[in-house]
C-alpha cells in the first residue's frame, strides 16, 4: 500500500503542470473562438533563392532567414502557389505566418499575426509525442506532454486501487465514487 501510495503522488506531481495547462485551456475555452483583434503585420524583406531548387527547399530557406524554427518542418499543405509566386502559410504555436515568396523581386513579403494567449496555450494543450517540430524547446513539451498523459493513467490506476484495498466498505468513499461517475457520464453526453 505505500508503495502505491508512492507512485500515485509521484504521478500526480509528474502530471501537475500539464493538467493546468489542459485546465486554463478548458476555462478560456470561449476567448479560443474569439476572432483576432489585431489586423496581420505586414513587411518585406530581400529574399534570393538558390537556382534549381524545390519548393520545400525554398520554404526550409524562408524559415532558416526569419527563424522560424517552431514552423518546421514544413508541412505540404503549408506550401502552395499563387500566380507564379510560392505562397507558404506557416503555422507555429506563436502565430502565423503567411510568406508570399516574389521571386522577380528578390524579396518575400511577410504577413505575421500573433496567437493570442489562449490560442498559445490551445496550442500547447493539444501537442503530442506524435508532433514532429524542429524546435527543440516544442518537441520537449510534446514529450513532456505525452509522458504526463501516462502520469494520469498511472495516477488514476494506483488511485482506484487504493479505494479498493481501504475504503470499498465507506460509505462516503462509495458516495464519492458514484457521484464522481455520474458527473463524468453527465458531462460527456452534455458536451458531444
Amino acid at each position: 500500500m505505500w508503495l502505491i501510495r508512492k507512485i500515485h503522488t509521484y504521478a500526480g506531481l509528474l502530471t501537475f503542470v500539464n493538467l493546468a495547462v489542459y485546465g486554463i485551456v478548458g476555462l478560456c475555452a470561449l476567448y479560443l473562438l474569439r476572432p483576432h483583434s489585431q489586423p496581420p503585420v505586414v513587411s518585406y524583406q530581400d529574399f534570393t533563392a538558390e537556382p534549381n531548387l524545390t519548393d520545400r527547399q525554398v520554404a526550409e530557406q524562408v524559415c532558416a532567414q526569419l527563424n522560424l524554427s517552431l514552423a518546421t518542418p514544413v508541412n505540404s499543405f503549408a506550401i502552395q502557389h499563387e500566380d507564379e509566386n510560392l505562397l507558404l502559410d506557416l503555422r507555429h504555436a506563436n502565430g502565423r505566418h503567411r510568406v508570399t515568396v516574389l521571386e522577380k523581386d528578390g524579396r518575400i513579403r511577410i504577413e505575421v499575426t500573433r496567437n493570442s494567449i489562449w490560442l498559445y496555450l490551445y496550442t500547447l494543450h493539444e501537442t503530442t509525442a506524435a508532433f514532429h517540430s524542429g524546435d527543440w524547446r516544442m518537441q520537449l513539451w510534446a514529450d513532456y506532454n505525452e509522458f504526463a498523459m501516462w502520469c494520469l493513467l498511472t495516477m488514476i490506476v494506483s488511485g482506484f486501487a487504493m479505494f479498493l484495498a481501504s475504503r470499498v466498505r465507506s460509505r462516503l468513499a462509495q458516495i464519492s465514487l458514484a457521484a464522481g461517475c455520474c458527473a463524468f457520464a453527465a458531462l460527456y453526453f452534455w458536451t458531444r
